[in-house]
């Protein structure tokens, strides 16, 4: 008889994931918050400023695509000691390289945060997927609502840094050196080896459901051909509706406060509260993610996702008043929350196959912070930022089309009628 994890030990694992995603936000968000003030200081044009994005971006895509083998042999924990001990060396590093004038070595300490950056984010989403089913119920939403707020606090501090005169290298350095301590009281709530592995077991608890672990992939027995989630067409459908979420929350990170100044007249402040109206909704309709997903399911709160966000979409486009735009700003925000934690949820539903199942979701979602920002601001230069959101709507489409891949095994958190 297959048991469970000891309840209070699935809480706890719970609670160091949370800590471990808001960590990697406020990390991430520290970065983001101080590239104003090492553009002024480098002196750099916006194409420069682009290129050193375009390093940390393809050293993240790297990680992202080695990730599956990486967490499966180390396990998400010693992934994430490792990949967080990496990022509080590597950044700074960088930081203070581009401070003393060394773009090209920065460069290269940049790729390599971003290659352990990468790697971390799937060792945590692998570990939160794996918490997620000890505890018996949906978490994700909630995980990726705490990264969400990291990312708004570490913004926050940093325009305190910055109003204090506090350079960027000693900022980046304190951060992490904070980032450190913290991760190692919460790493160990974390299961030791890999995710697979068995844990500490208690009384049978509510599980996801019976989920057969194959035997065969495409008629071949996994022995004689070694398992690979992009020959899975259930895993690439379930990234591609990541991916489509994923790019509708970052075209509104990209482009939303510049199309609303550009095609609506918004002044520079105004679009930027804007952008943070989207934020705020996003994440605090993460917060209900649990209740929404148990009520509901999975099938359910993608395709009703999908449809504000195509909603959102027309008030911003269609609509040539500035409450619409607000309006239009908060329903895209709650229709793209669940679409990249769901993603990960459903990746993980076979935990014999978890980790490279939730790496490839991974790699095929962030090919949308890759290519997406590139691809609607080629298409805004010719027809108009607003225009550009279009293509947005049809992604959203096919999230509707595609959740039933989504849906939840067997006994699964919600209903997915």
């Amino acid at each position: 008889m297959t048991r469970s994890p000891d309840p209070r030990f699935a809480v706890r694992w719970t609670y160091g994931v949370l800590v471990i995603f808001a960590l990697l936000g406020f990390g991430f968000g520290s970065w983001l918050g101080r590239l104003p003030s090492l553009r002024d200081h480098l002196g750099a044009s916006t194409l420069e400023m682009s290129w050193f994005g375009l390093s940390l971006a393809l050293g993240s895509l790297t990680g992202l695509v080695f990730s599956g083998r990486t967490v499966s042999w180390l396990g998400p924990r010693r992934t994430l000691a490792v990949g967080i001990t990496g990022q509080a060396f590597a950044l700074p590093v960088a930081a203070t390289l581009f401070w003393v004038g060394a773009p090209a070595p920065a460069v290269v300490f940049l790729v390599i945060y971003g290659l352990t950056f990468g790697t971390s984010d799937v060792a945590m989403n692998v570990s939160g997927a794996g918490a997620e089913r000890a505890l018996g119920k949906p978490r994700m939403p909630l995980l990726h609502a705490a990264y969400s707020l990291g990312s708004v606090s570490a913004m926050g501090v940093a325009a305190l840094a910055e109003s204090t005169g506090i350079i960027v290298p000693v900022h980046l350095g304190g951060v992490y050196a904070l980032i450190l301590i913290l991760a190692i009281f919460a790493l160990p709530n974390l299961p030791p080896g890999n995710r697979d592995e068995p844990l500490p077991e208690g009384i049978p608890n509510v599980h996801t459901g019976p989920i057969p672990v194959p035997t065969t992939t495409g008629g071949v027995p996994i022995g004689a051909r070694p398992y690979s989630p992009w020959r899975e067409p259930r895993i690439i459908v379930i990234g591609l509706i990541a991916m489509s979420m994923a790019l509708a929350e970052g075209t509104a990170s990209d482009w939303l406060p510049l199309a609303l100044a550009d095609g609506r007249g918004f002044a520079n402040e105004s679009a930027a509260l804007t952008l943070g109206v989207f934020f705020v909704s996003m994440t605090l309709v993460r917060i209900a993610g649990s209740w929404l997903l148990t009520r509901f399911g999975r099938v359910r709160v993608l395709r009703g996702g999908a449809i504000l966000v195509i909603t959102g979409l027309a008030c911003v486009i269609l609509v040539p008043f500035s409450w619409a735009a607000i309006v239009g700003a908060v329903l895209w925000g709650v229709g793209c929350a669940f679409g990249f934690p769901i993603g990960i949820s459903a990746a993980a539903d076979n935990p014999a196959t978890a980790t490279r199942d939730v790496a490839a979701v991974s790699a095929i979602a962030y090919t949308a912070f890759l290519l997406g920002p590139m691809s609607i601001g080629f298409l805004g230069e010719h027809v108009g930022l607003l225009q550009a959101f279009w293509p947005l709507a049809a992604f959203a489409a096919f999230v509707c089309l595609a959740a039933r891949a989504a849906r939840e095994p067997q006994l699964g958190f919600g209903s997915s009628r």
